[in-house]
């Protein structure tokens, strides 16, 4: 869903919605695809075949960094709205983050999971090209990894059978990245919000995750993944486990990068993910940089305030 701004739209007269909607961001959202088994293993080899449509969160990612230009636009016109949109801001910008980190954590199940990540990447490395210095172009590399030198969708298709499915795919493909607001959201279930559920963003924003509960849960989960990769000649079940394991580990880690530590237990357990992170030699490179892109997203919205605190000035 695309809002446009119209010239007598204000943020003080904004037609609030009264309701307070679950929201959810795409990484925590993992955490309810991990099934019920009669082991973890078992577990998280299911849960590698369980992830979502890459396709579905470039829509959202997409979606809310619209919200949050049109956010940025009405501040512009009245100044004085800052302090009550700021958490608002805050919430967009980790629901944004984590769709978009987490496009890049998860593999692609088809081709339209492998277009939205291979449109995305080359979106950030043009991004890192234009306003970032050598070392972000370097660190949105490691997070992108290798993409094909001609993108897919350049080639032109023969004949009209290969040409009506062209179509096809890009109406298919357009759709899913203007996905639209619902009035019904599930509880667990990602969805796009837009400024009108400023209430339910604010309260998204307001009740933080355990950090350190998030760090500890990670760290057990990735001495399972050790454990399995010990062993000499896996299944494939094991080989599953092990990229299941990563990825809900790693998705864990990221959010206590993204999200802005408010206690000095929030600055530990945020030390702790990184010096951990740094540590994993054996682990994809791609996974550090994502979890380095989420830290210097966190500590951007944390240096905005005096309420929170930020890691390399307390740690």
């Amino acid at each position: 869903m695309k809002i446009t701004s119209h010239r007598d739209e204000r943020l003080s007269t904004i037609v609030l919605d009264p309701t307070l909607h679950p929201v959810i961001d795409d990484l925590a959202a993992l955490e309810r695809l991990v099934p019920a088994a009669p082991s973890e293993v078992e577990a998280l080899a299911l849960f590698r075949h369980q992830t979502p449509s890459l396709l579905a969160l470039r829509g959202r990612g997409q979606t809310h960094t619209e919200q949050v230009r049109r956010l940025i636009g009405l501040i512009a016109l009245e100044k004085d709205q800052v302090e009550a949109w700021i958490d608002t801001a805050n919430a967009l910008t980790i629901l944004t983050n984590a769709s978009n980190l987490a496009l890049l954590l998860l593999p692609a199940r088809n081709e339209d999971d492998a277009w939205a990540r291979e449109q995305f990447g080359r979106n950030l490395l043009r991004h890192a090209r234009r306003h970032g210095d050598g070392e972000d172009l370097a660190l949105a590399s490691r997070a992108v990894g290798d993409l094909p030198r001609r993108p897919a969708h350049i080639s032109m298709p023969a004949g009209a059978d290969a040409i009506r499915e062209m179509i096809e795919t890009m109406a298919r493909r357009v759709g899913a990245l203007q996905p639209k607001a619902v009035e019904a959201i599930e509880p667990g279930v990602p969805a796009v919000h837009t400024l009108e559920k400023a209430g339910s963003l604010k309260a998204y924003f307001e009740a933080a995750p355990d950090l350190a509960g998030l760090f500890g849960s990670a760290q057990r989960l990735l001495g399972l993944v050790d454990g399995l990769r010990a062993i000499a000649e896996p299944d494939a079940v094991t080989l599953d486990a092990i990229e299941g394991g990563l990825i809900l580990a790693y998705a864990r880690l990221i959010r206590v990068a993204l999200w802005p530590a408010r206690y000095y237990d929030d600055v530990s357990a945020k030390a702790a993910a990184r010096d951990l992170v740094r540590s994993r030699d054996a682990d994809p490179d791609s996974l550090g940089a994502l979890w380095e892109i989420g830290f210097g997203q966190g500590e951007t919205v944390a240096g905005q305030s005096t309420r929170f605190l930020n890691i390399d000035e307390h740690d």
